[in-house]
């Protein structure tokens, strides 16, 4: 009897003893997927032929993709010059929420985010650059894609020009004709400062314009009788 005994306290120390390693070992097996989103979502980045650029991502898999953020910032790109100095950051003067943020992504789902690079530009010299992007989830910081990045103009910094010419006629509120001094018709937009400018001007004046051009159209910002 005193033998029975003792089996059962062993007994009763011994289960619960499994139950509770049984419940460790699922505690320690389960995960949210953030560690292994290296390999379910792809990236890339498409610039557009006005330099504007986007970062999407995919998820590859068939079964659902949580993207985590430790904070308010999704991605992050850096702009190299030719000696692999870092000339711009994008986090570099901005503020972000500091709060936990998730993104859900479905099977073959994708999630394009616009990098407004004229206007994040703003101010960098015109030249060769090399593009890189990534994203601030967990398991997808070291995946980053680079592209190289040609920056035809300054964003920003537009050059006032001069020209003379000869006003031909409104086409509508917001833009003129004119005749060049070689004698070729051009279309150009009036600034909100240049449209009250032109409200009495009488075909065949000769004028003196100020203008920017930007993405090849001439804006005018200004005009004054030529002499």
């Amino acid at each position: 009897m005193r033998k029975n005994k003792t089996i059962n306290w062993i007994l009763l120390l011994v289960i619960p003893l499994f139950i509770l390693a049984s419940c460790g070992s699922s505690l320690s097996e389960s995960t949210t997927g953030s560690d292994a989103v290296e390999d379910t979502v792809s990236t890339r980045i498409d610039i557009t032929t006005n330099g504007e650029g986007s970062f999407t991502l995919k998820n590859e898999t068939s079964e659902e993709a949580v993207l985590e953020m430790s904070s308010g910032q999704q991605i992050e790109f850096q702009l190299l010059n030719n000696e692999k100095e870092i000339i711009y950051t994008y986090s570099a003067n901005k503020l972000f929420m500091q709060e936990i943020q998730e993104k859900k992504l479905q099977p073959n789902e994708e999630w394009t985010i616009p990098l407004n690079l004229k206007e994040e530009l703003v101010g960098i010299p015109p030249g060769p650059y090399t593009l890189t992007v990534w994203s601030t989830a967990k398991g997808l910081n070291d995946q980053k894609e680079k592209v190289a990045y040609e920056l035809l103009t300054s964003p920003g910094k537009l050059v006032v020009q001069t020209q003379e010419i000869t006003f031909t006629g409104l086409v509508d509120p917001h833009s003129i004709e004119v005749k060049n001094l070689a004698g070729e018709t051009e279309v150009m937009q009036l600034s909100e400062v240049a449209m009250p400018q032109f409200e009495n001007v009488e075909e065949g004046t000769h004028l003196i314009i100020e203008y920017v051009k930007e993405n090849g159209q001439k804006t005018v910002q200004t005009t004054y009788p030529a002499e």
